[in-house]
C-alpha cells in the first residue's frame, strides 16, 4: 500500500513531516484518517465484458458472462484525500470466486471518504501534470479472451466508507463501470473464412489514420460521469493498433477497443501465416461495456511479384 504526501505536525517549534502510512505506527490526522483494514462488501462484476485474469467466462450470442476469482487484485484510490501534497492508493483483494465479491485491504481512510476501485490493479501516475491519473493501454493484445481478461478489461467503481473503528473500516459500492468495448472479429472473403495471424486496425477518413494506443482516466467521485482523455491525433495518427496472435485462427479475434471514433469508420488489415493480406472497412460506433461479435467481409490484396 502506498501513501504519498505530507502530514505536517508542529512540535517544540519544529515542523515534522509524517512520511508514509506504511510506517508501523498508525498516524492520525485532524480528519481522523488512519491506516485501517477496509472491507468493501458485494463488489459486482459488470456484465457484457470479460473480467479477472482467471475468469470463468461463458460466451453467449451477444454477451460475455463473468465472475471474480478469489485473490483478484484491484487498485484503490482515496479520492477524498487526493490533493497537491497527498495521494493514497494501494491494493484490495477479492475474497471469493463469485459474480459479487467482498474486497479487502489496508486503506488510509475515515468515515465519509470516497474510495475509487480500479481493475486490473495498476499504479496511478505519481508526478507531473498527469499526477493521480491512470493510464489505460491497448498495446500488446494477442486476440484471445484470456489475454483481455488479464490485461485489458478495465473497470472502475466508487465506494463510500460508511463506518470505522480504530482498526477497521467498511464501505459500500453500487456498481463497476466498464471502460472499454470488447469485439470479436471474424473475417471472410465472401465465401471462405480468413485465417488470421495478425490484425491491424486504423481509423479511416479519406485515407488511413492511426489508432490511439493509450488514454488517461482521472479518478472521480461519480463513476457515471467517467470520460477517458485521449492524446492529440498528431501523437497517434500514423500508428495502427496491432494484434498479433500466437496461433493463426479463423474462429474469431477478440480485441479491446476504446469507445471512441473520431471518423466513424475503421479500416482492417488481416494477414495470414503465409503472408496473404486482406483489407476492408466498417462503420463503427462502440460503447463502453458492450460486447460486439462482428463478421466482416474483406478483399484479398494482389501479391507483389518477386524481384529476381
Amino acid at each position: 500500500m502506498k501513501h504519498t504526501g505530507f502530514l505536517l505536525l508542529l512540535l517544540s517549534g519544529m515542523a515534522l513531516a509524517a512520511c508514509s502510512s506504511d510506517d508501523e505506527e498508525l498516524v492520525e490526522n485532524s480528519n481522523g484518517r488512519k491506516l485501517r483494514q477496509l472491507t468493501i462488501a458485494e463488489v459486482p462484476v459488470t456484465q457484457n465484458a470479460p473480467t479477472s485474469k482467471k475468469v470463468k467466462l461463458t460466451e453467449n450470442s451477444s454477451s460475455l458472462d463473468a465472475s471474480w476469482t478469489k485473490d483478484d487484485m484491484a487498485t484503490y484510490f482515496n479520492v477524498s484525500l487526493f490533493s497537491q501534497v497527498e495521494m493514497d492508493y494501494g491494493r484490495l483483494t477479492a475474497a471469493s470466486s463469485t459474480s459479487t465479491s467482498m474486497f479487502q485491504g489496508e486503506v488510509y481512510c475515515n468515515t465519509g471518504d470516497t474510495i475509487a476501485l480500479f481493475y486490473p490493479a495498476r499504479d496511478p501516475i505519481r508526478s507531473g501534470n498527469d499526477r493521480g491519473k491512470f493510464t489505460i493501454s491497448l498495446n500488446g493484445q494477442n486476440g484471445t479472451l484470456d489475454d483481455i481478461a488479464e490485461h485489458f478489461h478495465y473497470v472502475y467503481g466508487v465506494a463510500q466508507v460508511s463506518s470505522v473503528t480504530e482498526q477497521t473500516a467498511t464501505a459500500t459500492i453500487d456498481n463497476m463501470q466498464s471502460l472499454l468495448a470488447v469485439c470479436k472479429f471474424s473475417f471472410t472473403d465472401g465465401s471462405e473464412a480468413i485465417p488470421v495471424k495478425t490484425l491491424t486496425i486504423n481509423f479511416y477518413d479519406a485515407g488511413l489514420m492511426g489508432y490511439p494506443q493509450t488514454a488517461m482516466l482521472t479518478p472521480t467521485a461519480d463513476a457515471s460521469s467517467l470520460a477517458l482523455e485521449y492524446a492529440g491525433q498528431e501523437t497517434w495518427d500514423e500508428t495502427p493498433l496491432s494484434v498479433t496472435l500466437k496461433k493463426e485462427t479463423s474462429d474469431g479475434v477478440y480485441v479491446a477497443l476504446f469507445p471512441y471514433s473520431p471518423t466513424g469508420y475503421m479500416h482492417f488489415t488481416v494477414t495470414d501465416s503465409l503472408g496473404t493480406t486482406y483489407t476492408g472497412m466498417a462503420k463503427a460506433s462502440l460503447k463502453a461495456g458492450r460486447y460486439y461479435p462482428a463478421s466482416l467481409k474483406l478483399t484479398k490484396q494482389q501479391q507483389k511479384p518477386e524481384t529476381i
